[in-house]
């Protein structure tokens, strides 16, 4: 009885029930029946908590002596095995350890406890996120990072539809999430996309193998104001597995192994970055619903200003608009007045279309396509990012456009 009270405090026994009972069950989740794919590593160091929690602590102890000699540098497995070893004598972990070995050993529990959690949340099969509703055919993956969950995951594009490829603990800036100004070591709320790729030969050891920098700050940041830079995704030294959840200067930060993993798949200059806090998992048909929706307000948009209706075309922009030059909602509309004021005839054509909910902001979504505009005097293809809100009354607005984010 004094062993499992000893390790009980450790498992944090809340989920270590949740998940015995599934197994009782004969359950699996629904995520692993579709395939998904999670760091090896994680998979074996799970599999021995759930030994330690039926009290099987000679398997788990062997399981994981297997695991620390494949991952020697994996500390969490380290302080289980430690914690272990005493819980098999049934003795407690000693209460005077000193400040720093205890905030080290809190640190290493957060890890633990964030990586169990992921592994009884509640089954993702036949649902979506909804931060994605359509991706265009240009974007083979999509990474989404949930901030609050220490998680990162990899989505392959299935005609237009997110699938669940794989996923990762991940850890993020020591300020936590929403980053705002410089030096603030948080990590951002948003989305962005990976800009280049630096291998590790140009990198100090911190970073790992690897790193794949983002876009912050993009346009929507820059018109709020926030500051900073070098936001990337990258791996660790190699005198550790894993970093603690909240350890890093604003950075995402994974494995080294689960950063190769996903740097196979990303496209330099293309693949979107999310970064929210939580992920909200709904079924397919409510995503529908809501692409359809904002598909018909763009095409609604596009339709005004090819009919050289500016008064309707202008109403799509919200009171608060900013252009890319810099022109609020008065200026730019005297602006479109002046040039629609030449043409007696607009064509324009939308393509490659993606929407994507913007993380961290009212009713707000990224819209971005490539944009053929023709009249009788003019002709230029351009890429368009858009930012739309849904005001009260639910009409969607464009806040701010932009060819550069």
């Amino acid at each position: 009885m004094r062993a499992r009270q000893a390790i009980y405090g450790f498992l944090l026994l809340a989920c270590c029930v949740a998940w015995t009972a599934a197994l009782a069950a004969g359950t699996e989740t629904q995520a692993a029946a579709a395939g998904k794919v999670h760091s090896s590593a994680e998979a074996q160091l799970l599999a021995v908590l759930n030994l330690a929690q039926k009290g099987d602590y000679d398997s788990a102890i062997n399981d994981l002596s297997d695991l620390i000699e494949a991952r020697p540098n994996f500390r969490l497995a380290q302080l289980v095995y430690g914690e272990l070893m005493v819980a098999r004598t049934g003795r407690s972990i000693d209460p005077a350890i000193s400040e720093k070995m205890r905030d080290q050993r809190d640190a290493l529990l957060d890890e633990a406890k964030s990586r169990w959690a992921h592994r009884v949340s509640a089954a993702t099969d036949g649902k979506v996120p909804d931060v994605i509703l359509q991706l265009s055919p240009e974007y083979d993956h999509v990474v989404v990072v949930d901030l609050s969950n220490n998680r990162l995951y990899l989505f392959e594009n299935e005609q237009g539809v997110p699938r669940l490829l794989s996923d990762f603990y991940t850890t993020i800036g020591r300020g936590g999430a929403g980053k705002q100004v410089e030096g603030d070591m948080r990590t951002p709320i948003g989305i962005y996309h990976i800009t280049r790729y630096i291998d590790d030969n140009r990198l100090p050891e911190i970073y790992g193998v690897g790193a794949l920098p983002v876009n912050y700050p993009n346009a929507l940041d820059r018109l709020h104001g926030r500051t900073g830079y070098g936001i990337w995704l990258h791996g660790v030294p190699r005198t550790t597995y894993s970093r603690t959840p909240r350890a890093s200067e604003g950075c995402v930060v994974i494995a080294n192994d689960d950063f190769e993993s996903i740097r196979e798949q990303v496209t330099i200059g293309k693949t979107p970055v999310i970064m929210t806090t939580g992920l909200n998992w709904v079924s397919a048909a409510e995503v529908e619903q809501q692409r359809s929706d904002m598909l018909a307000a763009i095409e609604s948009w596009r339709h005004s200003w090819q009919a050289i209706d500016t008064k309707s075309y202008l109403a799509y922009y919200a009171p608060s608009f900013i252009s890319d030059k810099g022109l609020d909602k008065e200026d730019f509309a005297i602006e479109k007045k002046r040039i629609n004021a030449t043409k007696t005839k607009i064509e324009v054509d939308l393509s490659d279309i993606s929407i994507m909910r913007y993380p961290g902001e009212d009713r707000m979504m990224k819209v971005m396509f490539n944009q053929a505009y023709t009249s009788n005097n003019y002709h230029a293809e351009d890429r368009k990012v858009q930012y739309w809100r849904q005001s009260d009354d639910g009409d969607w607005q464009i806040v701010l456009e932009t060819e550069q984010d």
